[in-house]
């Protein structure tokens, strides 16, 4: 009987996301078109990889992204589209069988993937063909998969040759002393970071030692999509110029001690917490962090409602994924620089991600400091 309640449930959960999904629905999957842009500018005149430009959007990843992306430019553009979604989907069940269990009931995560496609980050990933879930999946399926998979480290160091975000996870593996996973996922990185200067010699010596400081090219930097401290500070202060001094000590602080959460975490056994943590460190210190970036949002949650008591789990699991549904960073006014202007509520509200992201933290370092009390007093 309770197999089959879940089955519908699992049903109506599906039913709601299908009608609600396509209400909120954009973007059309201009970035995959970018990304296809970029495989077609390396078959067809490699050495112009960074000079082409679809609507005016330049190709911004490492070129060996673009060498990943040559079989979509290849497909008929129906083809591309269907691959593509089909695997971020897959990946969006494996981020949730690795953050929530193995274990988990068929039904159980029908219901939960189904619904976590109206979670804001996710729908802007799948509107605009974004990656994000793929690299989220490769990550966690690297550092926490079955001890049986090879050669730890390379999907770390690949995901990171495909988008540079990932490069934070190498600092995970220098603080957990993982030296092997380590030398992997140094090796693989550098291996596509050569790739790159086979392909075309000439982008890759422009990405690397020009434009991949040009953060610019990426998008406006006051944008309410972007939930990074720069974006705050830029927000705050009406500085387009970037959060200066200030931003600096708050990247500092945040790398700082967040590699030490993250180091007490995984030797504390909650691992998912530790690199829930880590990819933390690279949202909030990123220059830019879209809001479909914040897929990490789902790992995060789960490891937070793992470590409150049985009373708090409900009323957090509504409130964090709600905030991450609802998406109040789109409230106030935004585009054309208005972030500028924002009232003190409206930075309230425009920078949800980053003040959720805040609490889940707290949670978890006073989860930290009560256990350590709890040993000191054991030792007593």
């Amino acid at each position: 009987m309770r197999v089959r309640v879940l089955w519908g449930l699992a049903v109506g959960v599906c039913v709601v996301a299908s009608v609600v999904l396509p209400m909120l629905w954009q973007h059309s999957l201009v970035d995959l078109k970018v990304y296809r842009l970029g495989g077609e500018t390396l078959v067809e005149q490699a050495s112009a990889l960074y000079d082409a430009r679809l609507a005016g959007l330049p190709f911004t990843y490492p070129p060996f992204a673009a060498v990943v992306m040559v079989p979509f430019a290849l497909m008929p553009w129906p083809v591309a589209v269907s691959v593509w979604t089909l695997g971020t989907f897959v990946s969006l069940i494996v981020v949730w069988r690795i953050s929530a269990g193995w274990e988990m009931a068929s039904p159980v995560l029908l219901a939960v993937v189904a619904g976590s496609l109206v979670l804001e980050p996710v729908r802007e990933t799948l509107g605009f063909g974004q990656v994000n879930l793929m690299l989220c999946a490769l990550v966690l399926y690297d550092v926490l998969g079955p001890p049986t998979r090879p050669a730890r480290g390379i999907w770390v160091g690949l995901a990171a040759g495909v988008k540079l975000t990932p490069l934070v996870f190498f600092g995970l593996l220098v603080v957990t002393r993982q030296w092997k996973a380590l030398a992997y996922a140094s090796g693989s990185f550098a291996v596509t970071v050569l790739v790159g200067f086979v392909v075309t010699p000439r982008g890759a010596t422009e990405y690397w030692t020009s434009l991949v400081a040009e953060t610019t090219r990426i998008g406006g930097l006051a944008f309410s999509s972007n939930q990074s401290w720069n974006a705050f500070l830029i927000r705050l202060t009406g500085d387009l110029d970037g959060g200066g001094l200030v931003w600096l000590v708050l990247v500092a602080v945040t790398v700082g001690g967040g590699l030490w959460l993250t180091w007490k975490l995984w030797f504390k056994g909650e691992r998912l917490a530790a690199v829930s943590v880590t990819a933390l460190i690279g949202l909030l210190c990123s220059p830019v962090s879209w809001s479909h970036h914040w897929v990490w949002a789902i790992p995060l949650g789960v490891a937070v409602i793992a470590r409150l008591t049985r009373k708090y789990k409900i009323a957090f699991a509504i409130l964090w994924f709600g905030v991450f549904t609802v998406a109040p960073i789109w409230w106030p006014p935004n585009h054309d620089n208005r972030e500028l202007d924002w009232s003190f509520g409206e930075q309230f509200t425009g920078n949800a991600y980053l003040i959720a992201a805040l609490v889940a933290v707290m949670i978890l370092v006073r989860d930290q400091l009560r256990s350590n009390r709890r040993r000191g007093i054991g030792r007593r």
